[in-house]
Parts: structure tokens; sequence; C-alpha cells
């Protein structure tokens, strides 16, 4: 009844505060995904921070061995120009807070329609998109169409695009940078053309559209007609968790509603979640989601991102968690139903300082950092899972089934099903305490702090 009468409230105030276009969406079908995306195993790459060189040919060089870790698409963090206006005011303050004093912020657009030569040039996009594709992966652009730099390009030839005050003065975001109107038709055209151009002169395969919801659902869906167009298997993943998203626009959201909601929050202690049920909200936040999405939407699962990372310093997760509790959390990202995303370097625990916002000291040594103990076993475990997602289709197509237990607080325990059949089961111990755990069905399991089991069922 508890559980019930939570999972009513939250729907509720779900319902009325993240959504500026309120829809009952869960009784229609999500839109059909590429089975390349679906099953596959996603990585997000920053090239600043990805190697020494820090530039697409650089990254270039690492592809072959992204391949052997399993990983089916790249998702470019932006590589476009960045606008390299020095007045500070302009910066963000995460910009200004990384002490880095280098104008160029990724997330700020100063030309949408070259690459920047920090990461070398136009040629060196194209090279590195066919390299990923002669080895079988796919290549995501990053769109950032909220905002873009103060002295952009298009800031001087189409002041038109931009929102303003009843003073005349350019709206800014909360980053500090000028707003797009994209309800103008002018704007929108500018923003197709964009899309349309990396499509048809590069082959990308597909966008992560930052943050979505600045940018209202009807553009994205009205440009997602005309871009399959141009490659009719696309996709779209949304940094947002607007569920109407998924209908026709989207391919797949972001899973904020269990990820930065609730998992991550619980394994930081946020004693603003901590007293929600422990690692039970878990549950109570994939329940949401399915009350809220369309039948079949997908999720992108992550434990990291650039956002995240950047903001961390040198306070890594991998140092302030620990390699066991980062390596549970994400094998529950590829346990649970959705679309694991790997993130720049994880694959070896990397837990030194990177930043969007410079390169030098933060970049992955490979040869040091990548051949550590702790680093070739979750090289190793990600293989395992990955070959497992191959193997086991309930993992890409089936549901998932909570199993309850004796330990809700500290225990997640689920089985992934598909067509009736239990394929795989998953249970996690998010404790730092040894656990003998019950399940349902009364088998019993002794879990060490922060121990799992993951693996097909017999």
């Amino acid at each position: 009844m508890f559980r019930r009468i939570f999972l009513f409230i939250s729907l509720l105030a779900l319902h009325f505060s993240m959504f500026a276009q309120p829809q009952n969406v869960h009784h229609f079908e999500a839109r059909q995904t590429a089975a390349w995306f679906r099953e596959g195993l996603s990585y997000q790459l920053m090239p600043r921070s990805f190697s020494e060189e820090g530039t697409l040919k650089g990254a270039e060089k690492h592809l072959q061995r992204l391949k052997d870790l399993g990983v089916t698409v790249i998702y470019l963090t932006p590589v476009n120009v960045a606008d390299t206006d020095m007045d500070k005011a302009k910066w963000s303050p995460r910009q200004l807070k990384s002490g880095f004093n280098d104008p160029r912020n990724p997330y700020r657009a100063g030309n949408y329609f070259q690459v920047d030569p920090e990461y070398g040039t136009d040629q060196d996009l194209k090279d590195f998109v066919i390299k990923a594709h002669e080895l079988g992966m796919r290549v995501f652009l990053d769109l950032v169409f909220g905002h873009c730099g103060p002295s952009a390009d298009v800031v001087k030839s189409h002041p038109e695009f931009f929102k303003y005050d009843e003073s005349g003065k350019m709206e800014l975001t909360k980053w500090n940078f000028p707003r797009f109107d994209t309800d103008y038709s002018g704007t929108r055209a500018y923003f197709k053309s964009i899309m349309s151009y990396y499509l048809a002169n590069y082959d990308v395969d597909g966008f992560r559209c930052d943050v979505a919801s600045l940018v209202p659902i009807s553009f994205w869906e009205e440009s997602r007609a005309e871009l399959e167009r141009i490659k009719p298997d696309l996709v779209m993943v949304a940094e947002s968790s607007r569920p109407y998203n998924l209908r026709y626009a989207f391919d797949a959201n972001y899973n904020w509603n269990i990820i930065q909601k609730a998992l991550r929050p619980l394994l930081f202690k946020d004693s603003k979640v901590a007293d929600k049920g422990g690692i039970a909200y878990v549950r109570s936040c994939h329940e949401w989601n399915r009350e809220l999405c369309p039948k079949g939407a997908l999720l992108w699962n992550m434990t990291e991102n650039h956002d995240w990372a950047t903001d961390e310093f040198e306070n890594r997760q991998e140092k302030v968690l620990g390699n066991r509790c980062c390596e549970l959390a994400l094998a529950f990202c590829f346990a649970i139903d959705g679309v694991p995303l790997i993130f720049n370097g994880q694959e070896i625990a990397h837990d030194k300082r990177v930043s969007l916002f410079g390169h030098k000291d933060c970049w992955i040594d490979w040869n040091t950092d990548g051949k550590r103990a702790v680093a070739l076993d979750r090289t190793a475990k990600i293989k395992a899972w990955t070959k497992m997602r191959r193997e086991c289709k309930a993992l890409s197509y089936g549901s998932t089934e909570w199993i309850d237990n004796d330990h809700p607080v500290e225990v997640l325990s689920f089985r992934r099903v598909l067509d009736g059949s239990s394929e795989v089961l998953f249970v996690g111990n998010f404790s730092d305490k040894r656990v003998r755990v019950e399940l349902a069905d009364g088998t019993k399991q002794t879990l060490e702090p922060w121990g799992y089991i993951f693996e097909p069922q017999k």
C-alpha cells in the first residue's frame, strides 16, 4: 500500500513540475529504434581528455581498442568551433570555476559548420567517421541548440534568431549565453541545415541533443521526419526526460529519473534522498518511468558523463566511491532495460581529473592508467557484459521484472524476461556491509559489500 501511495504522489509531482506540455503518452507505443543502437554499447568520447594529443587524430588511434571493448556507438562531445571571446563575464560559472584560462567551451558554439582547430580539421572529422565505420561502429555528434557563444558568427549575421527582453537586450540562459528563439521559423531552418549538413557531408549516424527540452518538441518532430530522408536509420537521443520525446522525435531519453534522481545521489549519500527507502527508491523511479513513458521506451543508462566528471575535479567518483561501488553501478546500467553508455576512460576505472574546459594535465594516459590491475579487470568485465548483451536478447528487448527480497534498503533484485522466459538475473548489494539476502522465491545469496550477481539464467 505504501509503495502505491508513494508512486501516485510522485507521479503527480513529476507530472506538474517537469513537463511544459503534459501529455498522457503511456498508452502509446514508443518509436521503433534501429537495432544497431538498441542492441549496442555506447561510448561518450571527450576529445580534450581522451588522448595526449587532445585531437580527433589522437582519438582515432584508439578506435580499434574501443571496437575490441564492444563499443558500437561513439558519441563525440562538440567538436565544432567554440567561441573565443575572452570576456569572462560571458563565460559560464562552471567554466570560470574550472581554472583554465581558455575561452573555448565546447558547449559555447562560435561556428556550427566547422571543426575547431584545437581538435583538427574538417577532414579529420570525416576520417574519424570513415575509420569508425570501417570498424563497424557508428558516430553521433552533439547538437547544442539552446544557446551559442556571445561572439558566434550567427549572432552577428542573424540577430533575429535570438530572444530579447522588453528593453531590447538579448536574453541569456543560466550559463550566460545568448538564448535562441526556437519558435522562430528562421532559427528552425538554420538548425535543420546544421543537422542536414553533417548527415550529408560527414555521414554521421545520429545526434545527441543537448538540453533537448530547451527546444520545442514540435521542432524535433519536424526535423526527424526531414532528416530520415537523408539517413533513414539515424538515431537521435535527448538529454531530457520528457516522455513525449519518445513517440516520434527521439529514440531514447537520458535515464535521469533513475540515475540522476536516485542512484547517484544514494551512492554519494545525499541526505535528501537517503530517507526515501534506500536503494528501493531506484525501483520506485523505474516504476515512474513505466507509468510515464510510451510502451517500449528506450533510455540511455550511465553513471558518469562530461558534466559530472568535469565538476568532480580531482574527486572523481572512482576515488570517492571506490572501484567496487562504481563497478556495481555500471553493471546495473548494463542489466536494467535501456542502452548502456560508458564515459571516456570509465572502462579502465579512470580516477584522475578530466575537464571540458581545458586539456593541460587532464588527459588519459592509456599506457600507464590503462595497465593497472583494476583497469584490466574493469575492461574484462565490460567485455563480458557486452558479450552477454549480444547473446541474451532479453537485455535489449525484454522487460524488467522486479524480485522482492528481505533487504530492500540495500539490495536490488530483478530478472530480464523475454517472451515469458527469464534470461538474466541481477542481484546487487548497494551497501558497504556484507549481506545475506533471501529472494522472494526462497533463493538465498551472500553478497560482499558492493557485491552483485549479473548472469544468464540456466
